[in-house]
């Protein structure tokens, strides 16, 4: 096995839907599934799962089908949200995972939550960062008309990265959309008006992990497919099967942390918070310095809240479950 920074687990492999997938299971006890969003892997996670795992937890922590370790089809079509939720129910239930706590950034949260709500006799907690539950609007009005927690996305993403062949040749042939995402990376990106995806310093020897795994034009179709992904209007083939979540999420009484970064330059804190309120048992915690990935700017802070939030919720619940929790 190849010695990788801060990354001292034990790869896993299985093949789901004729696609080899990575994973790690580390750790005993109640299951905790960390999912990732774009531009990353399972590495993004390397700071939270030691502390979750010395407090007794299992830790499942997937690649997506694009993504780490896991295969990389090389044709934008293969991707679709409705199958990488369907791999990831197909591998949970291969692995017999029961009782959930699922944990979603990014394009992790539409992922796991889909599976929550599909799942819900299997999920007993729901942890977000950074991430949203319903369409985006496709303008101020849009949003204002239909009570969209998410702001529009900026004009010049759309422009650059929802078109076809223009923003397949931007992220596949130039790599833009990791440049741009993980600018100044080596000092942490201070900017205000545009947020950051680190707010803080990246140790080089881990931007060389998260750099890895789309280092060819080849690797990156899961890349560049996402961000077409994205529902922003309502005839949007995701959109109804996003605007679900929230709608499922509203009326369904189970706890769910959102945690947010103040510096992200996908999402402001007012929207992670809205989100808190609309659940009926929702907290919210706001990470300072930290920018869209706040797992790696503050992976200690986010492991901590979340163990609390987890010995709070989840533990004495499953006390007289079948796992031995210590």
């Amino acid at each position: 096995m190849t010695a990788r920074f801060e990354y001292p687990f034990s790869s896993r492999y299985v093949t789901v839907d004729g696609v080899r997938l990575h994973y790690l299971d580390e750790g005993k006890g109640p299951p905790v599934w960390l999912m990732h969003g774009n531009t990353t892997w399972s590495y993004l996670y390397r700071k939270i799962i030691p502390p979750l795992v010395r407090a007794g937890y299992r830790c499942f922590v997937p690649d997506l089908m694009g993504f780490g370790l896991s295969d990389k089809p090389e044709d934008e079509s293969v991707y679709s949200l409705q199958r990488h939720v369907s791999q990831m129910t197909q591998l949970i239930a291969h692995l017999g995972l029961r009782d959930l706590t699922v944990v979603g950034q990014d394009w992790g949260g539409p992922i796991t939550l889909r599976y929550a709500i599909e799942h819900k006799d299997n999920v007993r907690a729901i942890a977000l960062l950074n991430t949203f539950v319903q369409r985006f609007p496709a303008n101020e009005r849009d949003r204002r008309e239909h009570d969209i927690i998410t702001r529009p996305l900026p004009p010049a993403f759309v422009l650059l990265f929802k078109g076809n062949a223009y923003s397949s040749f931007l992220v596949r042939r130039l790599d833009f959309f990791r440049k741009f995402v993980w600018m100044k990376w080596r000092t942490g990106n201070p900017s205000k008006r545009l947020g950051a995806g680190f707010r803080r310093p990246v140790d080089a020897r881990a931007m060389k992990n998260y750099l890895m795994p789309h280092a060819t034009p080849a690797e990156r179709a899961g890349l560049a497919a996402f961000p077409k992904l994205i529902p922003d209007r309502a005839d949007h083939p995701n959109a109804t099967y996003i605007d679900q979540i929230r709608n499922e999420l509203e009326r369904w009484q189970i706890p769910v942390l959102v945690t947010w970064a103040d510096g992200d330059m996908a999402w402001k804190p007012d929207e992670g918070a809205r989100i808190a309120q609309i659940v009926p048992d929702g907290e919210f915690y706001l990470v300072r310095n930290a920018g869209h990935f706040l797992q790696e700017d503050a992976g200690e802070e986010v492991a901590a809240r979340l163990i609390r939030f987890l010995d709070k919720r989840v533990k004495p619940a499953m006390r007289t479950a079948k796992y031995a929790v210590t």
